[in-house]
């Protein structure tokens, strides 16, 4: 049984959508697996923003439930499975594209950085080489480019055979674009990382380490970003919500209550 088979049997499910109990090293086992047998892998990290957009995006959800690997990026995610009893660890998916570029330079694996901006993308090329020594980026390009553009852009980066295809253009848009041409990258791992790159640029700090042992990077990202006030303030009681009505509705169906 392959790696990846094991993490399919561990699935768990998230108001009906499924994400991966997988940890750091078990994640990175399932990619190296896919770098070995030369197959496309996606990885989808998962949050509660994105289930909750999922809910009202049929195009989002269909990609979410045909991902390869969905790991619990958020602790809402988290959360919503610790309350039906499973064990679930919180898997970051700006770490496992920490590590995963680690382990591509280590392995002399090609790797494409897709999103943000220009002065972003500029400086990664030659900062991650240096965080990274050996790390073989063969193709980066920024994200502010149009429908029209993108044939042409695919074309280019199919040309560098990656197998490593970072993509930071935001959700929705990035799981479009992973989605729309994961076929001409037929033997690269597909993330989609949202602002990693503006965080390994230095643009965009991240939330100090105790936040994050707290689980209260979204509160960070309100307080440093305010202009996500509205979206999180929405999205993130709409989940609790949902997630709660779901865990009632579910312990009340009747084939679930005991003979008395």
């Amino acid at each position: 049984m392959s790696t990846l088979s094991a993490t399919n049997r561990s699935r768990q499910k998230v108001l009906g959508y499924p994400v991966d109990a997988v940890d750091l090293n078990l994640a990175l086992k399932v990619i190296e697996s896919a770098w070995a047998d030369d197959k496309a892998l996606h990885v989808v990290t998962l949050n509660a923003e994105m289930v909750v957009a999922a809910q009202d995006d049929p195009v989002l959800d269909r990609i979410i439930r045909h991902a390869h690997l969905i790991i619990p990026d958020g602790a809402g995610i988290v959360w919503a499975v610790k309350l039906t009893g499973q064990n679930i660890q919180r898997l970051p998916g700006i770490e496992l594209a920490e590590h995963a570029l680690r382990r591509s330079a280590f392995l002399g694996v090609k790797v494409a950085l897709i999103g943000s901006q220009r002065q972003v993308i500029e400086k990664l090329q030659i900062d991650l080489p240096k965080i990274y020594p050996g790390l073989n980026i063969v193709f980066a390009q920024h994200g502010f480019f149009s429908l029209n553009e993108e044939e042409a852009i695919v074309e280019k980066i199919a040309l560098c055979e990656p197998q490593l295809v970072l993509v930071a253009l935001g959700v929705p848009r990035q799981e479009y674009f992973i989605d729309k041409w994961h076929t001409a990258f037929p033997k690269a791992i597909t993330i989609g990382v949202g602002g990693s790159f503006d965080v390994w640029a230095g643009s965009v700090k991240r939330a100090p380490k105790l936040m994050q042992n707290l689980h209260l990077e979204w509160l960070y990202r309100l307080i440093s970003q305010p202009w996500r006030a509205k979206r999180i303030g929405v999205n993130l009681p709409k989940f609790f919500i949902r997630v709660v009505n779901d865990l009632l509705f579910s312990s009340h169906k009747p084939e679930d209550k005991k003979d008395r």
